[in-house]
């Protein structure tokens, strides 16, 4: 079922109840009403009756029961009787007693001087009159024709306005029901003429005010996002077969010549030598990107736990070291922590230790004499991590790109490397909900600060101990 006609059952129903819960409430009072005036109207004529009869001696019951006969304000099918104290009948003005007058009802008059029932779709009621000399019963009974029947021309009315209201509430829940569903319905046609090739397209805002304009909104800034991924996996592939393509064919050119002719055992050494460090530099580039897209598509599958981060930075240190015997590193504190849990974070321990080779790494491969400082403070939220080089810098043109994968600083293309380290820092430092900082002058150096929310005292308790 479409929603506008869910709306419109959903309102009608609503609806629906109102006016059965309305109606019965009219019907109600309408009937209450009727009952109690009927009743009272029967008890006036029985009580003038009896006054008449015990109080005025003019009177008898011959006469009575012609003025009565003949009185206007008799009610339809009316039966009046009165009874004395020992429940004799004094006066009728039917010629026969009918059958819901019995002496136990005169009993119960007696006992509970008034009751009201109802018999054969009669009225009756009973009550005592107290005389001037005896206190008598009176029971009379009617049929209350006329207030029935206003009652039955209540009914249709009811019955009338009824149908009317739901047709009504009906016609207008589904014409309200497709006004407020038309920018829905403009939104699904806007949505189906966006494709792949056409993430350009936003769909129309609205007024921008109600929930239905939020919606457009936040789904043309998923499509912001959902482009800016497209493009980034179009670049992402670019850059990638760009890089791959040149080992590739720098190892086929290798072979070639080893093929072309005969070589010295000296030139086909060189030749090996030639082809194994662009299997290296090739066999660097696969990791780099294996590692780059395992970290954009798996982040829900990392193990997260308590990590010291000295120990992460020494043994980043020792890495580095050992692949590089010319590079040097000086590990430092910035203040010595007084308590532990001040260098303590959570987080994967060889991710975290990945971010520090990379920016060692680099650190070193772009400073002339190969040297870098690790440095690890704290303050009261963050543990601060920096990796402090003199190298060749970053200019302010590159350093809003230099996170992107494949992207080089026009100052390092003589040096070897890929574009890929930083991209991989970034993202593992969003991971762990850090905040990555760098700061670069051009042939001054670089520095870049790691911020990891370091685990309160309590929290890391049990790990100290």
């Amino acid at each position: 079922m479409q929603i506008r006609y869910k709306i419109a059952l959903q309102f009608t129903l609503i609806v629906l109840a109102i006016l059965l819960v309305f109606s019965g409430i009219v019907y109600y009072r309408a009937e209450s009403q009727r009952r109690t005036s009927f009743y009272d109207r029967l008890s006036r004529r029985a009580k003038t009756t009896a006054r008449l009869l015990v109080d005025v001696k003019e009177f008898n019951t011959t006469l009575l029961k012609l003025i009565d006969k003949n009185s206007s304000s008799r009610l339809p099918e009316e039966e009046i009787f009165i009874y004395d104290y020992r429940n004799l009948l004094l006066y009728s003005n039917i010629e026969k007693v009918s059958p819901y007058v019995t002496q136990e009802r005169i009993n119960e008059v007696r006992l509970a001087q008034e009751i009201k029932f109802q018999y054969e779709g009669r009225a009756v009621i009973g009550l005592v009159f107290e005389g001037r000399y005896d206190r008598f019963v009176l029971i009379a009974s009617a049929i209350d024709k006329n207030g029935k029947l206003q009652l039955k021309e209540l009914i249709i009315t009811l019955l009338f306005a009824f149908l009317g209201g739901i047709l009504t509430t009906v016609g207008l829940a589904l014409f309200f029901a497709h006004q407020s569903l038309r920018p829905i319905s403009t939104i699904n046609r806007e949505i189906g003429e966006i494709t792949a090739k056409n993430l350009r397209k936003r769909i129309h805002q609205g007024n921008e005010k109600d929930e239905i304009a939020q919606l457009a909104i936040n789904f043309n800034l998923m499509l912001e996002r959902l482009e800016l991924a497209f493009t980034q996996q179009r670049q992402f592939v670019s850059h990638a077969s760009h890089e791959l393509r040149t080992p590739l064919s720098a190892l086929k050119t290798e072979i070639q010549i080893g093929l072309s002719s005969l070589n010295s055992p000296e030139e086909h050494h060189q030749i090996l030598q030639n082809l194994l460090k662009d299997t290296d530099r090739l066999i660097e580039l696969s990791n780099g990107l294996l590692q780059l897209a395992r970290i954009n598509e798996t982040p829900e599958e990392l193990i997260f736990d308590k990590v010291r981060m000295e120990e992460v930075l020494l043994n980043a240190q020792r890495e580095v070291v050992a692949s590089h015997s010319d590079y040097q590193i000086q590990f430092d504190f910035d203040q010595i922590p007084e308590e532990d849990h001040l260098t303590l974070v959570m987080g994967n321990e060889a991710l975290l230790k990945n971010v520090f080779v990379n920016l060692l790494e680099n650190a070193c491969k772009y400073t002339p004499n190969h040297q870098a400082s690790l440095r690890l403070g704290f303050d009261a939220e963050w543990c601060l991590v920096r990796v402090i080089d003199q190298g060749i810098g970053i200019s302010k043109q590159d350093l809003p790109n230099i996170f992107q994968p494949f992207y080089r600083a026009k100052n390092a293309i003589d040096y070897h490397g890929f574009g890929i380290g930083l991209s991989v820092v970034k993202r593992i430092v969003e991971l762990h909900e850090g905040q990555l900082e760098v700061k670069s002058r051009p042939h001054l150096g670089t520095e870049f600060m790691v911020r990891l929310k370091h685990l309160k005292e309590e929290s890391a308790r049990d790990f100290i101990r």
